[in-house]
């Protein structure tokens, strides 16, 4: 595998659609990799530039007989990969940008390429921006999201981690419907990401709206 140079990333890139499932540019996820498409785009990915993104797919188009895809998705490199004695790949995918799609590309895989555009190689986030945070309300708020679905993580760990860091990764693991995920995904910057996670929590904690009335416009 090529070591990647985020000034060459390439204008064609293997996607993997994935309900449910977003992560940020310097966050990692863990994937299971089984089904035959997608074992043959890791194996792709990994003779190349490691590179696969990750979307979220909306519903199946009947004529077409593809899954719809939202536009926005993250890309992630192939820091670490395993493939089991029965043939599954466990990789490490660390994200290197979000991308917005342009086209699909027709291909002779058993997977989807797409061509898209890059929409964080430039942003850095800055100490202004972790300022804007307040990691205390967050963790608070997010203890009692918690307990009220029954989860359990680790408070100690989360408590050292970055502003950014805790935003991204509440965003990635946080049992949010699909379009409340897509939409923190689609935030461009970390203040307005931290709104908009803010606000969905407090719609759970309130228990006042219904799933449709959740969605953040």
């Amino acid at each position: 595998m090529k070591k990647l140079n985020i000034n060459e990333m390439p204008e064609e890139i293997p996607v993997f659609p994935l309900s449910s499932t977003i992560f940020f540019p310097k966050t990692v996820l863990p994937l299971n990799i089984f089904e035959p498409r997608y074992k043959q785009m890791v194996e792709h990915a990994i003779k190349k530039q490691g590179l696969i993104g990750m979307i979220q797919a909306k519903q199946i188009e009947e004529e077409a007989n593809k899954i719809s895809l939202f536009n926005i998705g993250c890309v992630g490199y192939i820091e670490s990969h395993y493939q089991t004695p029965d043939g599954r790949y466990l990789i490490n995918l660390k994200g290197v940008s979000r991308f917005k799609i342009i086209d699909e590309i027709n291909n002779n895989c058993l997977y989807r390429e797409f061509k898209v555009n890059y929409l964080d190689l430039k942003k850095e986030i800055t100490s202004e921006d972790l300022k804007k945070v307040d990691v205390n309300e967050l963790i608070d708020k997010t203890k009692k999201f918690f307990k009220l679905n029954q989860l359990s993580t680790d408070w100690k760990v989360v408590e050292k981690v970055s502003p950014d860091q805790l935003v991204n990764s509440l965003s990635m693991i946080c049992p949010f419907t699909v379009s409340e995920k897509q939409r923190l995904l689609e935030t461009d910057t970390l203040d307005d990401r931290n709104k908009v996670l803010n606000q969905i929590i407090n719609f759970y904690l309130l228990g006042q709206a219904t799933s449709d009335e959740r969605i953040i416009h």
